[in-house]
């Protein structure tokens, strides 16, 4: 292994040989991130990949990193709203601002931090079926409330939602805000504007929704599902809402 010493090196406990590298400084393009990896027998990781490593991951504070995962913003779809102001992006890369958990779409000459892993890719599994109620996520143990049982087109802020979910009545189930690891597990980078399936999830806003997760006492997380980007909002803003309720 070369060059280990431009690296924190972290063992990935899912497998006892693979590992992740992080480099020391901000100096790497998206493309630079791919050749530099690939230079050392290692891979850039998945912006999935990322974003679900343990608490543990030694990233330095304030440092973003480069995912492989690019977006091609194609077209919007009719009745789905959009997601944000300003002109469409043809092509950006997916970064990850580890410090808040964000997932932030970045022009690809931008330079930042670079991550590897010597690990095999993952295989994606998703499976999900329709139910009355809802989407129903086997994988995560979990059902999405039908965006037909309520105002998909409603929006609410932080406290109203989690009341929203807290009241809604279907099915005699209980239902609650999703966490931020569950809202960002329906993101389908596959799928463009919005970033998700709608076979199975339904005409999903271009905006973004509500999760339970707070980064501080007057801000939360919210995905976007646009580009099927993570950030943090005021809690007093007008978000969109769906609602989960755990399988048994």
């Amino acid at each position: 292994m070369k060059n280990v010493s431009l690296f924190l090196i972290l063992m990935v406990a899912t497998s006892l040989n693979a590992g992740v590298f992080l480099s020391e400084s901000e100096e790497y393009t998206q493309e630079g991130v791919s050749n530099y990896c690939r230079e050392h027998g290692w891979r850039p990781m998945q912006i999935e990949e990322i974003f679900n490593l343990p608490s543990a991951t030694p990233f330095v504070p304030g440092f973003s990193y480069w995912s492989a995962t690019n977006i091609m913003t194609g077209e919007a779809i009719i009745g789905t709203g959009s997601e944000g102001d300003g002109g469409v992006l043809a092509h950006v890369g997916l970064a990850y601002y580890a410090k808040e958990r964000n997932v932030t779409p970045s022009p690809e000459n931008k330079k930042i931090a670079a991550i590897c892993t010597d690990a095999p890719p993952p295989k994606q599994i998703r499976n999900y079926t329709l139910e009355k109620l809802g989407t129903k996520d086997a994988q995560n143990s979990l059902l999405w409330h039908s965006l037909d049982a309520t105002d998909k087109k409603a929006k609410y802020t932080y406290e109203g939602a989690v009341e929203m979910c807290q009241n809604l009545s279907l099915g005699g189930r209980s239902w609650r805000l999703p966490t931020l690891d569950e809202m960002y597990s329906t993101v389908d980078y596959s799928f463009s504007r919005p970033t998700i399936d709608m076979k199975y999830f339904g005409p999903v806003m271009q905006r973004y929704y509500w999760t339970s997760d707070t980064l501080n006492e007057n801000s939360a997380f919210v995905v976007g599902f646009k580009l099927g980007s993570v950030a943090t909002v005021s809690m007093k803003e007008d978000i969109y809402t769906r609602c989960v309720s755990e399988l048994e």
